[in-house]
């Protein structure tokens, strides 16, 4: 999620996170984003928060609770990007509140189950392992799992509906090789 920094003189920046997908802005008091300057219009602009992406769309713009937010067409603004709404200059940021997972493609999802598999153990015969959610209360398996860290380090395994740092099912015990029996040679 991308959130506004208002650069001012006297305060410094000021970040402004927002947990809906839309923002309405302008001058008047019925809006999300209230900006008490005269070259803002009372109705001036609607942004919605679409991922890594913020909309720039005209006020009249109407969005309901079924409206598809993917569907919607405008100007677009990045992490990086600058948006002038009227006179006043805001810039685009990562939210420190939320982590992005990037999407993995064919190719480095096979790589990465053909990883994890040499991590963990596993092999054509055996089954796969799953991870348990305490949080949710259900088993995963291997496949839905999120995995983050840092490439040639430890990584942590996180339930893909809540975020959360998983359990690893402990994996069955071994049987044990037996007795061994020492043979003596007769010389």
């Amino acid at each position: 999620m991308l959130k506004l920094i208002y650069h001012t003189a006297v305060f410094g920046p000021i970040d402004l996170e927002y947990s809906g997908p839309a923002v309405r802005a302008g001058r008047s008091e019925d809006n999300d984003l209230v900006l008490r300057h005269p070259s803002v219009e009372p109705q001036h602009c609607l942004l919605v928060f679409r991922g890594e992406k913020v909309l720039y769309l005209p006020p009249g713009h109407a969005i309901s609770s079924q409206t598809d937010l993917r569907s919607l067409t405008g100007p677009e603004f990045g992490a990086g990007d600058n948006i002038k709404i009227g006179e006043l200059q805001f810039s685009l940021a990562h939210s420190a509140r939320t982590v992005a997972l990037p999407q993995i493609h064919s190719q480095e999802e096979k790589a990465r189950a053909s990883e994890a598999d040499s991590a963990t153990g596993a092999s054509k015969g055996a089954s796969p392992r799953r991870y348990f959610c305490a949080h949710c209360r259900v088993f995963i398996p291997d496949a839905e799992v999120k995995r983050l860290g840092l490439v040639g380090h430890t990584k942590r395994y996180l339930c893909p509906k809540c975020g959360r740092v998983l359990d690893v099912e402990p994996e069955p015990p071994k049987p044990s090789p037996g007795r061994k029996i020492w043979l003596r040679h007769k010389a």
